[in-house]
């Protein structure tokens, strides 16, 4: 999880009366982020190995569990991929390297993370491609985050490689970021959308903090 998300890019004015779907999302997790950030192991200055394994494990249990919605959103979107077989595989490989997984296990998807976004998904199930959007924007910003805390880890915990952290995309992660926060202002078109998708964005912080809760973090 990121330490924080990335302000988003410049864009095109809105049309009159139209919510600004990244400011809504930003102050809709805005609470939730804080928390976070205040309490993640990972991102404290004496972040151990052993907080990593913690972290991973917990980030495992989300991303399998966020995977089917974020599959279901892809398919409506020809040409663009959310990478989470990619993310898994290089928390999996970490994860082994650090002695806390063999080839044959798989961390199992997080029960905490499905029913938060089922609930979500309910309030809003006339927007659920909308909500869905909200959980890819969690997931998407974290990339970014994920890079901070490599070029503050990579010294101290190596040589461990510390692969998800430094994000599927290497160097185009910030070019990732921008082009799908291009994408998302053009698909959250109404105020309704706009809603479905914080509540998205927030089913996905709540699940991250149920799961890093049960991987120890002290939240």
């Amino acid at each position: 999880m990121s330490p924080r998300l990335p302000d988003a890019p410049a864009s095109a004015a809105l049309p009159a009366g139209r919510t600004d779907p990244l400011a809504a999302l930003r102050q809709a997790t805005q609470e939730r982020h804080a928390r976070l950030d205040a309490h993640l192991p990972i991102a404290g200055p004496a972040a151990s190995l052993h907080d990593y394994v913690c972290h991973a494990r917990a980030l495992s249990a989300w991303l399998a569990a966020l995977a089917p919605e974020l599959q279901a959103l892809q398919s409506t979107e020809p040409g663009f991929t959310f990478d989470e077989p990619s993310r898994l595989e290089a928390l999996h490989a970490d994860l082994q390297d650090a002695g806390a997984a063999t080839a044959q296990t798989r961390i199992p998807a997080g029960a905490a993370t499905r029913a938060a976004v089922a609930q979500a998904l309910q309030a809003h199930a006339d927007q659920a491609l909308a909500c869905r959007w909200g959980l890819a924007y969690v997931v998407e910003g974290s990339q970014l985050g994920g890079q901070v805390l490599f070029r503050r880890l990579s010294q101290p915990l190596a040589p461990h490689p510390l692969r998800y952290l430094q994000g599927t995309g290497g160097e185009g992660t910030g070019d990732r970021w921008r082009a799908f926060v291009e994408r998302l202002r053009s698909r959250l078109d109404s105020n309704e959308a706009v809603q479905a998708a914080c509540a998205g964005a927030q089913a996905a912080f709540d699940g991250m903090a149920r799961e890093l809760r049960a991987a120890g973090a002290p939240l």
